[in-house]
């Protein structure tokens, strides 16, 4: 029988998940995360950067402006199951404090990452290399996902 609340799922009592909650506010505050506004991008996808770490992760917003679904490629947001980080904390507090750096609602764009026959090789080439990457499963896992998410260099 596998334990939810060590594995931070759904069996987390209300206590628990506030208080882990309140931990990643305030270590969104606490910390010098850095925070930038990828423009050009259907949804809002920002970048969070702790420069004392050496760390940048990608906060991924489908939903904006309601705040119900951000994604974030962190570890924690991963593994936690909280539905919340610090990077995702970050994030919202910054676009609160930088109202004229909100993307509005293209008309017409698309996702520039359109699935096409090459994404979905590549896709699954990385996928495939998984099994020889000594990284943690859910860093390794990350890679593929990554080329869906993340524009081609030009």
């Amino acid at each position: 029988m596998v334990d939810t609340r060590r594995a931070g799922g759904a069996g987390r009592d209300a206590t628990e998940r506030r208080e882990a909650l309140d931990e990643r506010r305030r270590r969104s505050v606490e910390e010098p995360l850095d925070v930038r506004l990828r423009v050009g991008e259907t949804y809002p996808i920002l970048s969070v950067r702790n420069p004392l770490h050496g760390t940048e992760y990608l906060v991924l917003w489908p939903t904006y402006p309601s705040p119900e679904v951000t994604l974030c490629t962190c570890t924690d947001y991963a593994r936690r199951g909280l539905g919340r980080c610090k990077h995702i904390e970050a994030a919202l507090r910054w676009m609160e404090s930088h109202p004229g750096e909100r993307p509005g609602r293209p008309r017409g764009t698309r996702w520039t990452a359109r699935p096409g026959p090459g994404l979905w090789k590549r896709v699954d080439r990385a996928i495939k290399d998984r099994a020889k990457d000594p990284s943690p499963a859910s860093l390794a896992v990350r890679k593929p996902g990554r080329l869906l998410f993340e524009r081609p260099a030009r």
